[in-house]
């Protein structure tokens, strides 16, 4: 089979250039096709995700800023996100639920590719120590996602003292807790619209397929800050 083509629509870069000094949250474009993260995301799922959902959470996002009258701006790194986040019980429930999920589904749809990849450099040494190895960290990140009941995300985070699994309901994210300290490596969603079209019930093959298309450089970058 011919390998598909990498297709890249807008950088980060560009994004952030248009919309960094503006109130107004915005999707980040996606650096691949719809299509490309086949065979292990549709192209259907994919669609419903991106184009329903997480432009849904970006919507209701707006429009929760502006009825808790809050004045703040996407920032180069995510830090209006990010802020709100980590004050989020200041917030309406409305706030906290969209806020959480705008952020989650950025990491979510920046973490694929479609070109197949492995860990390397710090974050593959990092993930030794703290696992192993490659296969039994899969396992142990698997077993999180499967053991969240419900909807709701499984994390790597690292922190001071290295890699660390964690899992949230709903669209909660590791920054909202006030005793978090560290940094989000990879977010995987765990509710059933990010894969029930292909997956069905099936969460375990979801989860092997979700891993199958991460984008390492992206997680490496992450941890190196």
């Amino acid at each position: 089979m011919k390998k598909m083509k990498h297709v890249k629509y807008f950088s980060l870069t560009d994004l952030i250039l248009e919309s960094s000094n503006v109130s107004e949250f915005r999707r980040h474009p996606l650096a691949y096709s719809l299509s490309s993260i086949e065979p292990y995301i549709d192209k259907e799922t994919m669609d419903e995700h991106y184009n329903v959902h997480y432009k849904k959470y970006t919507e209701n996002l707006n429009s929760a800023i502006s009825e808790d009258g809050i004045n703040v701006v996407m920032g180069e790194n995510m830090e209006g996100i990010k802020k709100i986040l980590r004050e989020v019980d200041l917030y309406s429930n409305k706030l906290r639920n969209n806020a959480g999920g705008y952020y989650n589904h950025f990491l979510y749809f920046q973490g694929l590719s479609p070109d197949k990849k492995n860990p390397k450099g710090n974050l593959r040494k990092a993930i030794m120590d703290k696992f192993g190895s490659l296969s039994n960290f899969k396992k142990k990140f698997t077993e999180a996602g499967l053991s969240q009941f419900g909807s709701g995300w499984a994390w790597l985070v690292s922190k001071e003292d290295g890699l660390e699994i964690l899992t949230t309901p709903n669209q909660d994210n590791p920054l909202m807790d006030p005793m978090f300290r560290g940094e989000i490596i990879l977010g995987m969603d765990v509710w059933e619209h990010a894969y029930y079209l292909k997956h069905k019930a099936n969460r375990k093959a979801y989860i092997r397929d979700f891993i199958n298309a991460l984008d390492w450089e992206v997680l490496e970058n992450r941890y190196n800050g």
